[in-house]
């Protein structure tokens, strides 16, 4: 919200405020040209990254964690989506929430990448970087101390003296097990009072371990730097708001506002696509053999025999022991049919049959079926422009796939 709106927000009291305040107020701020097709691209990048790695993450669910770093990744990835999920609600033009008013807020949206980029971090030191088993150890018990000393401030700020002497009680069991670990007699001794001390996660400064996960030295210092500023709300978070034409910390489009944001996405679609790539090296060995398909039904003859309906007249028909199918007839030779999961209850698929408009698919769900074009994987983009154009498509329950073809006009 920019100044003038402030303004007008001051001076607004509850009895004040009617239906036409409100809507200048979101008429204004939706001022502004519409984002440049660089931002869009981003924000499409990170949007189907995000929802491969839902899918890659639900199909490694269930597999007990054959070590420690297993473990830690299955935990960094999930909270790694979660925070990319948040990070796209907040952007501007994004598919994943419903706005009355585009809200730029760059300042915010580094708060969630910097979060991410440590994440990464953390994902490449705990799970992926190779190291022999005491200095894992060391690692993952430092990690520990420094989650019981943050504990301790936290309580101490609380004055629950209970949990303060608990804690205090963990963190010399782990200083402890560190004095007694091999691995802490090859750092150099000046480093062991500070690592003791609780204060510190890393073995390694943080940018050494970035550039040992593949992002650039360089670039991460200047990142770090960036988003930090704005985590904390130091002075230059704000020095240059109000500068003249430059809209930045107002809510509005700006060139500012854009290039940040569009910052914020294309990093993070970068470390996602990095750990997801770690996570299919990690699991895939472990990935218990496909069960065979259970037998399905014949879509085709299901969808080419629908049963006899009056118009608007709808039935159910259970299919298999997952799919039923509910077919309602629109006119006289025109048919509506959803697909239903039957263990969720879940609609999967809609099309639309008719003798005079052939098939058209209304919707699927992506995160149900493996979809594929040409006979090869592809981006939402791509299948989008495939299907503006002349084209097939075939139904692969048993497989749960969507084959689609481009066809000649």
């Amino acid at each position: 919200m920019n100044h003038d709106l402030h303004q007008q927000a001051d001076n607004l009291t509850p009895d004040k405020v009617s239906t036409s305040n409100l809507e200048e107020i979101v008429d204004r701020g939706a001022l502004g040209p519409e984002p440049s097709e660089s931002y869009l691209e981003r924000l499409r990048m990170l949007d189907e990254i995000v929802r491969e790695c839902m899918f890659v993450s639900r199909s490694y669910g269930g597999i007990p964690s054959p070590t420690n770093q297993h473990f830690y990744a299955s935990v960094l990835f999930t909270l790694m989506i979660t925070k990319c999920v948040s990070l796209l609600v907040l952007a501007p033009h994004t598919p994943w929430a419903d706005k009355k008013i585009e809200h730029w807020d760059y300042s915010s949206m580094t708060g969630i990448a910097r979060t991410i980029i440590e994440l990464r971090v953390a994902f490449y030191y705990l799970c992926v970087d190779q190291c022999p088993e005491d200095e894992w150890r060391f690692r993952w018990n430092l990690f520990n101390l420094h989650d019981c000393t943050s504990r301790i401030r936290m309580f101490e700020a609380l004055e629950n003296s209970d949990e303060v002497e608990a804690l205090r009680a963990v963190a010399e069991d782990l200083r402890a097990r560190l004095l007694e670990s091999p691995f802490l007699a090859t750092i150099d001794k000046k480093h062991h009072k500070r690592l003791l001390h609780g204060q510190t996660a890393y073995i390694f400064p943080m940018e050494v371990i970035a550039a040992r996960a593949g992002i650039d030295l360089r670039t991460f210092r200047w990142i770090y730097v960036l988003f930090s500023s704005h985590v904390h709300a130091l002075p230059m978070s704000f020095y240059r708001i109000g500068h003249t034409g430059d809209d930045r910390g107002r809510g509005l489009p700006s060139p500012s506002e854009e290039s940040y944001s569009a910052l914020c996405l294309s990093m993070t679609a970068t470390l996602l696509v990095a750990t997801r790539d770690d996570v299919h090296e990690l699991f895939a060995a472990h990935k218990p053999p496909s069960a065979p398909p259970p037998s399905e039904p014949d879509i085709s003859e299901l969808t080419a025999n629908p049963p006899a309906l009056a118009i608007g007249e709808e039935h159910i028909h259970e299919a298999s022991d997952t799919l039923a199918m509910r077919f309602k007839r629109m006119g006289e030779e025109a048919y509506k049919t959803t697909f239903i999961y039957r263990p969720t209850g879940d609609e999967i698929l809609e099309r639309d049959d008719s003798e005079q408009d052939g098939v058209e698919l209304k919707y699927f769900d992506p995160y149900f079926w493996t979809v594929k074009l040409n006979g090869g994987p592809a981006t939402g983009e791509e299948l989008e422009r495939a299907l503006a154009g002349p084209h097939a498509f075939r139904i692969d329950y048993a497989a749960r796939e969507l084959l689609f073809k481009t066809t000649e006009a």
